[in-house]
């Protein structure tokens, strides 16, 4: 029997919707930070919600997704 998953983040575009899961908190943040690089290369709006055991862990998540959020607008425009 497997580990049950510790965090989960649900990215939602117009197109898409899609559900991450890893066991850490590291972990589930670089697969989010790359499908939000790669939707925002196609020109959709990202949102997301996240899950897990910690609070504070989810407000770390939180607050970087929302950084690279802002970091792939500002080279968008600048293209």
């Amino acid at each position: 029997m497997t580990e049950p998953t510790a965090f989960e983040i649900r990215i939602a575009t117009c197109q898409t919707h899609s559900i991450l899961r890893a066991p850490t908190e590291r972990e589930v943040a670089m697969k989010a930070e790359s499908l939000v690089r790669r939707v925002h290369e196609r020109g959709e709006l990202v949102g997301f919600s996240i899950t897990g055991p910690s609070r504070a862990a989810i407000g770390r998540i939180k607050a970087y997704l929302e950084q690279i959020l802002i970091e792939v607008e500002r080279l968008s425009a600048r293209l």
